[in-house]
């Protein structure tokens, strides 16, 4: 019997949906699941999982990405972001097969401001949620196999369910007024850009380790939040401006984040496209998934299932 190339954790979340769909547009076979089908509090279900399943890759995209949520239910934050993930990576070494865990850009303090990350910088987290992914990259690096990958991606968006740039356009067309911080510097990336990464690497088999994924060019979210609104036509609305200390959020966000990606573009023999140019393709496509979802009850293009909404834990807040 001939194994499945790819097992995909989170497969119902929003990066999840656009990695299952990916991975068929490549011909690959894969099995998508998520809590329903395994559990990321129950180790025995994990193991059974992915015993059966036999996958020659994981693909572990399940994880809490609730940053303030994290602040509020740490326990919850540290089982499944970090005891989980070490569960998943003993499963797939058990079974033979590659593991790839996404993480985050919220492993940093910002202290390098000015500086982007590499893959080798020392991780500070400021927050439950930074530490809890820190738990899991260590988790997975422990095993220092050659097929064990930690990719690292920051300020994620993309088409169906929550995402900054509906949060965005949503809150303009009620006119009510936009604020947005000026002081937190990243690489918003979009799931799509991040899948075909993802795959890329997992395809390639470089070495093992840690890798940064996210689209070209830098940001505040404030200028992020100016660039959605120019794209969607909207160029003429005001986004005032306040610091990350006024927005008073419960978790601590890094002021600077920019990865360093050149290490995944020498793998790839190319870099991601710039944000910009993510932001025009991802606009209509969440346009036709907000039309789906108020049709159907379902939020993607992929055919995959729609986001499990069993937690508030799951999705980020804007």
């Amino acid at each position: 019997m001939s194994r499945i190339d790819y097992l995909v954790t989170g497969a119902a979340g929003q990066l999840g949906r656009v990695v299952m769909a990916a991975a068929k547009q490549r011909g690959r076979t894969a099995l998508g699941v998520d809590v329903a089908e395994m559990p990321l509090d129950q180790r025995a279900a994990i193991a059974k999982v992915i015993a059966e399943a036999a996958p020659r890759f994981v693909l572990h995209c399940g994880a809490i990405t609730n940053v303030d949520g994290c602040e509020q239910d740490a326990l919850a934050a540290y089982r499944i972001n970090g005891l989980a993930t070490a569960w998943v990576a003993e499963a797939a070494a058990t079974a033979g097969a590659g593991l790839l865990y996404v993480s985050t850009d919220f492993v940093f303090d910002g202290s390098t401001a000015g500086v982007p990350y590499p893959v080798d910088a020392t991780p500070k987290p400021l927050s439950v949620y930074g530490a809890s992914k820190r738990l899991g990259e260590e988790a997975v690096l422990a095993h220092r196999r050659t097929d064990f990958y930690v990719v690292r991606t920051s300020w994620v968006f993309g088409p169906g369910g929550k995402n900054f740039p509906r949060a965005i356009l949503d809150r303009a067309k009620s006119g009510q007024p936009l604020k947005v911080v000026t002081d937190q510097i990243g690489r918003p990336t979009m799931t799509h850009d991040l899948a075909e990464a993802l795959l890329d690497v997992v395809d390639a088999k470089p070495a093992g380790g840690i890798y940064h994924a996210a689209n070209e060019g830098q940001c505040s979210w404030h200028q992020f939040a100016v660039d959605i609104l120019r794209e969607a036509g909207l160029g003429h609305i005001v986004v005032g401006t306040q610091s990350a200390d006024e927005l008073k959020r419960p978790a601590a966000r890094p002021t600077w984040s920019v990865l360093d990606t050149s290490k995944l573009a020498k793998v790839r023999g190319k870099t991601m496209p710039h944000y910009v140019e993510a932001l025009r393709r991802h606009l209509p496509l969440d346009a036709a998934a907000q039309v789906l979802q108020s049709q159907t009850g379902q939020q993607s293009q992929t055919g995959a299932p729609p986001p499990a909404t069993d937690s508030p834990l799951r999705g980020k807040q804007y």
